[in-house]
């Protein structure tokens, strides 16, 4: 959804409600099979990052992620107050991106959560400038580090997305740098 002008809270809240009912704009890819069967016209991203040792940093990075904190400053993420993701959760990422306020919906598909690993997966919705899904995870391994996996498959949905497709994968990349840097001082 691209305005020109920033909606107002009420506005958004009532947007976001909406979104339960909507489809997903594409299959689904990670929560059911953890990788496309056929990802074709998708590109896949996956990232991780250190985040350090221990069960200190572990129990700080869950909190942080299951609070949305791991979206960078410039970015403002809509939810419903909830203080751990769920299934069936409406979002929106918002930016401001050349004098256009982008509100991207998407749709909390599942959690992912395990002995070690935290975290969930959420698809796109029709409204979103881009199609597909997106992991965030926290994992833990036995040597005690502790890592930040983003894990997204995606392509172009919004016609300003497709003609500027360069752009897009900019601030997608962009995304993950500044993402994976607020999760680093969130939990050093």
């Amino acid at each position: 959804m691209v305005c020109l002008h920033l909606p107002d809270d009420a506005t958004l809240h009532s947007k976001r409600a909406t979104w339960a009912s909507v489809p997903l704009s594409t299959p689904a890819f990670l929560s059911a099979h953890g990788s496309p069967p056929d990802a074709s016209g998708f590109i896949e991203d996956r990232h991780a990052v250190l985040l350090g040792y221990g069960d200190d940093v572990y129990a700080r990075a869950c909190h942080a992620l299951d609070a949305w904190q791991m979206f960078p400053a410039w970015a403002r993420v809509l939810h419903d107050g909830r203080s751990k993701q769920q299934a069936g959760q409406g979002v929106a990422m918002i930016v401001h991106i050349l004098g256009l306020w982008w509100i991207n919906p998407c749709r909390v598909v599942t959690r992912c959560d395990g002995e070690t690993s935290h975290g969930f997966i959420y698809g796109t919705l029709p409204e979103h400038a881009e199609c597909g899904e997106e992991l965030f995870q926290i994992r833990r391994y036995p040597d005690g580090r502790v890592e930040y996996v983003i894990h997204a498959f995606s392509h172009p949905q919004h016609p300003c997305a497709w003609l500027g497709f360069p752009l897009a994968r900019w601030w997608q990349c962009r995304f993950v740098r500044d993402s994976q840097q607020t999760m680093k001082e969130l939990c050093s």
